[in-house]
This record gives C-alpha cells, structure tokens and sequence, in this order.
C-alpha cells in the first residue's frame, strides 16, 4: 500500500468515537445504572472532572452514545470553550436542543412553541436560530426546568434527554453559575421528582471544580462525581493491540512495552503514540526502532499542539531547556501509573555546576508559568508538573536529540 493511502485507525485529534472507546470500565460499570435512573425519570447529575490529556470528552461521549442507542434518550452535547455568563449557556443549551430534534418527525410540536423565540430558520428546517433578546434570555433561564420539563413532555418515541456541558472554563470564575445551577437542580428534585427523565453532565479540570465550590459549597452535593485519571498499563495495552489489529498490524513485545510506558497513562498521549508509531511502520509489523522513531514523532505533535506557546524566551534558553531534558530522563525511571513529582536531591546528580547555580531561578519562572508546582505545602522543596504532558515531552525531545547525535 501507499504511504498516501494508507488511514490512521487513531483519533489523536479528535475525541475518540464510541466504538472505538477502551478502558475505563470499573467507571462505566457504577456509573451506567444512575444514567438508566435518569431515563425512568429520575434526574441525574454527573461532574466529570481531570486533569488536560484524561479523555474527560471521550468519557462523556461514550454515556451520550449509550444513553441515545441504549436507553432511547436524545443526547446533547454543548461545548462550552469562551463563554463567561449564564446567559450564553442557557442560549447555547437550548438552541442545541432544538436543532437536535428538528430532525423527528415530531419536532414540529416543539418548534412551533418556540416560534415567538426563533430567531430564523435555515434550508429543510435546518440552522434554527434562537434570538438572544432578554427576555428571551430570560424566560429560558428562570424556568430552565420547566422548560426542559415542556420540550420533553412532547417526545414521541424518546424516553429522555441527556445535556452534556463540557469545558465551563470562565463559568467558573463566575458565581452565578454556581447558584443558578444550584436552583435548577432544586426545582427538578422538588417540582419534578420522578417526573422527568433527565441527566446533566458537566466535565472540567479539578480546579474548576473547586472554584465552584468555592463559589456555592452546596454546589458539589449535587453531582455524582467521575474522577478520570491515567489508564492503567494493561489497558494501554490492550488498547495498543487491538487498534494497531485493525490495520492488520502487528507489535513486537520490546515496542509495546516502550509504547506503553511514554503513554503514561494519558490518553490523548497514547493517541498520539499509536498514530505516530503507525505513520513511521512499513511492514506491518512494529519493532522496537518503528516504535522509537513514532514516539519522538508524537512528542513533537504534543508539544506543537499543547505546550509550546506555554514556554516562552527565557524558559527555553539552553541552560534551562538542559535542566527540563534531566527532569524529562528521571521522569523516565518512575512509576508512571502514579503522579509524577520530584525534589532537587532526585536530579542533582545530574547536574552541571552551571546547572546548579541557576536551579533555584529555573523553578521560579517554572512556577510563575505555571508548568511546575508545589506538590504539597508551599516551600516544601517538593514539586509536580501542572500537566504530564510536559516531562514526556521534554524525555522525547531529549532522545530526539540523542538520536540525532547518533
């Protein structure tokens, strides 16, 4: 075959589609019998939260996949990047609502007690447009459930709705969301307990999490909380056979085993792994080499895609890039299925006096842009990278170096 034909069975772009989902079973499994709860009419709320990299979007997909083929729901999913208000939330939510069932051959009992609302209307029914008056606005956002409760109501061969919010960012910065969230939440347990089948799904980081905690501590009560971490090993693994399976590729065990390890446990790494190592391999068959050679690959994509525009001038001067390449190789030798921290006393042996003298301004301005922390109290001389995705990056460009050495 080509090069050019040839069609990457990874998704390193794009969240991964259902059918291709692996790993996390243990959370499916405790969580899948409250979403059945949601299509019986008993509202549900999940917050699945993780740190950049988890698979937070794949996960929630998945439920939406499983609630619209499984349990009969029609499932939204609102991608919440940029927007800072309640306002924009509620419009985007319902305006992705209607535009979903405009579709049924029964959607046009719902439109239609839009009509006052509707902005316009595309080709075939297609488009609609909701209008972002205020009073719009904010008829939507001070009976959010009863209507949700209305548009529901008249579904004809559906059993539920499924409202996906993924990323709320600035909404977290904002106190309003909190307690706007926290009111609806109340009037679906009291107006309509065992009467609307319902489930809300939010995914963020933790931080985000928190804040809103911060913001309304009654907030976080609410939710059935999904806490995504790294994948293990053997799911990796898995994931890596039958994926490469699917080309007809085989892998010897010496690249699997590399493979697995500079995934770390991440996801989006091990996508980017798969989809680098399948681009390099010729012959069907994944050696060791084939699988060096597209793990430096996909560390050049992650860094293009995540982390160069974090690191600026100074943090990228030789005397620091060095340092970060050692932290990268002692990050090498530990056990990836936990977090990765470090002290100076695990890397010093490392270091060149040069090194040594600067190390102390290194971590300020690793710190002032926020690529390292502390892990623990503040001033303990104990430290992890805000995201794992950096010291696999630096380990990667540090062999790349080495290769190029060679």
């Amino acid at each position: 075959m080509r090069f050019e034909e040839k069609i990457s069975p990874f998704q390193p772009q794009d969240p991964v589609v259902p059918e291709k989902f692996e790993g996390r079973e243990e959370i499916i499994e405790f969580y899948l019998p409250y979403l059945y709860q949601s299509s019986k009419s008993i509202p549900q709320h999940f917050f699945i939260s993780g740190k950049r990299g988890m698979g937070k979007t794949s996960l929630a997909n998945y439920f939406k996949d499983i609630a619209e083929k499984k349990y009969k729901m029609v499932g939204i999913h609102v991608f919440n990047d940029g927007i800072h208000d309640v306002d924009s939330l509620i419009h985007q939510i319902v305006e992705r609502l209607l535009n979903e069932i405009v579709k049924e051959k029964w959607s046009s009992k719902i439109i239609n007690s839009f009509k006052k609302h509707v902005k316009s209307v595309g080709f075939a029914g297609a488009n609609l447009e909701l209008n972002n008056d205020k009073e719009t606005i904010n008829h939507l956002k001070d009976n959010f459930a009863f209507v949700l409760e209305e548009i529901i109501s008249k579904f004809e061969d559906k059993d539920g709705l499924l409202i996906i919010v993924d990323d709320l960012n600035g909404l977290s910065d904002n106190p309003n969301f909190a307690n706007w969230y926290k009111s609806f939440a109340d009037t679906l347990s009291t107006r309509f307990k065992n009467k609307i089948p319902l489930a809300m799904i939010l995914a963020s980081y933790p931080e985000k999490l928190e804040k809103l905690h911060q913001h309304n501590p009654s907030f976080t009560r609410i939710f059935k909380h999904i806490k995504v971490e790294k994948l293990k090993n053997n799911e990796i693994q898995d994931f890596f056979i039958k994926t490469f399976k699917l080309s007809d590729i085989q892998i010897k065990n010496d690249a699997l085993e590399l493979m697995v390890h500079f995934s770390s446990g991440l996801p989006n790494m091990m996508q980017e792994i798969g989809d680098g190592v399948f681009w390099v391999n010729t012959d069907k068959c994944i050696d060791y080499n084939d699988a060096l050679k597209g793990i430096i690959r996909a560390g050049n994509e992650i860094g293009f895609k995540y982390l160069e525009r974090d690191l600026d001038s100074s943090i990228r001067s030789d005397k620091y890039l060095d340092i970060f390449n050692k932290l990268g190789l002692n990050f090498f030798t530990q056990d990836l299925e936990k977090d990765y921290s470090f002290r100076k006393s695990d890397i010093a042996h490392l270091l060149t006096e040069k090194e040594e003298k600067v190390f102390g301004h290194f971590l300020k301005r690793a710190r002032d842009l926020k690529i390292i922390e502390y892990k623990g109290a503040k001033r303990s001389g104990h430290y992890t990278f805000t995201n794992n995705l950096y010291p696999i990056y630096f380990l990667i460009k540090s062999l790349e170096q080495q290769s190029e050495e060679i």
